[in-house]
């Protein structure tokens, strides 16, 4: 990242709060999440950074690829495997849409929980699974650790502010998944929240349909990974079973829909000049 300090929206008036530096407040997930609103949560998640991957997301994303999905899977039961969900909201979206059709859901995602901590200033700090400090957020500023193309300055600045997560306290885990959701798998069995790599092969059920949406770009993964993370899950697919790519350009939803056939596969479907992934799909 170049610019690893970046703006706290909550903390400037709107000329500010407008720029494109400017990122929306992750303080409210360390306070009670459950008591904000899904499109908070998801906006507050959406700051979060692990490694090069940000977790953005918002509820409304896939209505065209959710609309197709409803139709091909009428009164069908397939099992899904969602890739990369984030926190799930698009995922809530999909199997609303749905209802009842499907035999289960698996919302996965590699990162699925934060430590989060605060000093005595209420400054809060955020640390991955490994106890590494990705993010300090105070009033105006957020401070990522991801620094690696950003000038010496703001490296060494960004450094001696994240150090500074020693002084924190009351550290706690932070599950990333909407609370709608977790609700959701208290009472419904079939949908079940998972942490998932994506470059392993998936040990679950078969799935009938893969959903990869806004995960793989040159933002995050060379070219090489995408190909290597494609292998991968058009292997997990059950004989028949489709893959499904989404990105987004633009506000414009663009996917593309693949079906494994004996011989391969096999481009099915390409909406809105389909996903920016579709062409690291090895094809019949």
């Amino acid at each position: 990242m170049r610019l690893p300090i970046k703006l706290n929206k909550a903390g400037w008036p709107s000329p500010f709060a407008d720029l494109f530096f400017a990122f929306n407040d992750p303080r409210p997930l360390a306070y009670k999440p459950s008591a904000i609103s899904a499109d908070q949560f998801s906006a507050s998640v959406s700051s979060l950074q692990f490694g090069v991957t940000f977790k953005t997301t918002h509820p409304g994303r896939h209505a065209q690829s959710n609309r197709f999905l409803r139709e091909t899977y009428c009164g069908l039961r397939p099992v899904i495997l969602d890739v990369g969900a984030s926190d799930g909201s698009t995922s809530l979206d999909l199997i609303q849409e749905l209802d009842s059709n499907f035999t289960c859901y698996y919302v996965t995602d590699l990162n699925l929980s934060v430590r989060c901590g605060h000093d005595p200033k209420g400054v809060v700090y955020f640390a991955d699974r490994d106890g590494t400090c990705i993010l300090r957020a105070s009033e105006r500023f957020l401070v990522y650790s991801n620094t690696s193309r950003a000038m010496l300055p703001f490296r060494l600045i960004a450094k001696v502010l994240l150090a500074k997560c020693r002084y924190a306290c009351g550290w706690r885990d932070l599950v990333l998944v909407q609370p709608a959701l977790l609700r959701r798998t208290k009472y419904d069995r079939r949908v079940i929240v998972q942490r998932y790599d994506m470059f392993v092969p998936w040990t679950g059920s078969p799935p009938d349909l893969i959903k990869v949406a806004n995960l793989l770009n040159n933002a995050y993964f060379s070219d090489a990974q995408i190909k290597k993370a494609l292998q991968v899950q058009c292997s997990n697919l059950a004989p028949n079973g489709r893959l499904l790519l989404i990105s987004e350009d633009q506000d414009i939803e663009k996917f593309s829909v693949f079906r494994k056939t004996p011989a391969g596969m096999e481009l099915e479907l390409s909406h809105a000049g389909g996903a920016k992934a579709a062409p690291h799909v090895a094809q019949v």
